[in-house]
């Protein structure tokens, strides 16, 4: 029960936090809700997609050759993944006339993200126990946030953008993948063995890290800039009535 409980904790944590940033315009809470729900039901086509790029490109998992840990990290892990969030927020919240400010993308796309991570994290926790709760609690499910904030960022610029809401779409999806495969490329290539014989196992961690800061940093400014809209749109509408 407490891994379960320390699996949850870190997604509904930061759940909350996004939930309290969105103070000026807040979103239904069942569209929440089911945005969390599809979340993690996007886990399947994940590793459906993730299963299928092992399949058609050697099969040989992240421990090989560098380059071949980069493919898997930043097309077959994080392409996957990262697209399988975004089809969940263009398909479900993008046609919603709630998502009527840019900072709703950044609450969609999270709220997918801990859906996802949450599930993703149940199973890591169970399988490895306690110490990795606890490291995954700090690291992997924030860094999902941060990639999902990322992601959302862009998605809420091409909501209200009509005229370069592809290029933004792009944008936030390549960025969102940069940052996702940046993170496991240095924490898969813990696992290779060539590799760990000329970098240390630490200075790949501070890799993981160092890619881990960039994001949330990125983050945290995207949610700045978008609340600031949201605060500029909303004394409009009081200084209309």
């Amino acid at each position: 029960m407490l891994l379960l409980a320390l699996s949850i904790a870190p997604g509904l944590a930061i759940i909350l936090y996004i939930y309290g940033k969105d103070s000026y315009d807040r979103e239904p809470r069942r569209y929440l809700l089911v945005s969390f729900l599809l979340g993690m039901a996007s886990v399947i086509p994940a590793f459906v997609l993730e299963k299928a790029g092992e399949w058609a490109f050697g099969g040989t998992g992240p421990a090989s050759s560098i380059g071949y840990t980069a493919f898997f990290a930043f097309i077959i892990v994080g392409c996957s993944e990262e697209l399988s969030k975004y089809a969940v927020v263009r398909w479900y919240a993008w046609p919603k006339k709630e998502f009527d400010e840019p900072f709703d993308g950044i609450v969609y796309s999270v709220m997918v993200a801990m859906g996802f991570a949450t599930i993703e994290n149940i199973g890591y926790v169970q399988d490895h126990g306690f110490s990795t709760a606890i490291v995954r609690m700090f690291l992997s499910v924030p860094a999902h946030a941060a990639f999902g904030t990322v992601m959302g960022y862009y998605i809420g610029l091409a909501k209200f953008n009509r005229a370069r809401a592809g290029w933004f779409i792009l944008k936030g999806l390549a960025m969102s993948v940069f940052f996702h495969g940046a993170f496991d490329f240095f924490l898969f290539l813990q696992g290779n063995i060539a590799v760990r014989a000329y970098v240390s196992e630490g200075l790949l961690f501070f890799g993981a890290v160092a890619s881990y800061y960039f994001a949330v940093r990125f983050s945290l400014r995207a949610i700045r800039l978008h609340r600031e809209i949201s605060r500029i749109d909303f004394e409009k509408k009081i200084n209309q009535v």
